[in-house]
């Protein structure tokens, strides 16, 4: 067993598909227009749904409060922590932690996708 794929519900797909293109994800139509997918570096895929689909498919389904889950990308240097938490700031999107030097030996920043999830960047100091 291994964990294939993340699904994420989207109120703006478009604006999704911006922000995890920041993170080297490019998500492409699969199936129709309200269901995108792409894959990261280390396989795992990344599928957003709308809104509507999600609401079409579990009829019963309603749009979860806070955040439960968290997704964390590691980086390859302190310093690409910097850089990508800025250039996800200068996209207009929101941070949720400014990078710091945390005490267990990471570089460390949270930034919000556009529905609100927490994204963390790592990179071992």
């Amino acid at each position: 067993m291994s964990l294939d794929a993340l699904g994420i519900v989207s109120r703006d797909l478009a604006r999704s598909v911006a922000f995890y293109k920041i993170l080297g994800i490019e998500l492409e139509q699969k199936g129709g227009p309200d269901h995108l997918e792409g894959s990261t570096p280390s396989g795992v895929r990344i599928m957003l749904d709308s809104v509507g689909l999600m609401k079409q498919l579990h009829p019963g389904w309603q749009e979860p409060t806070g955040c439960g889950v968290i997704l964390c990308f590691v980086q390859k240097s302190p310093q690409g922590v910097d850089e990508l938490y800025a250039k996800v700031l200068a996209a207009g999107f929101q941070g949720v932690m400014a990078p710091w030097d945390a005490f267990w030996g990471q570089r460390y920043a949270s930034v919000s996708d556009p529905d609100g999830n927490q994204i963390d960047l790592f990179a071992a100091l």
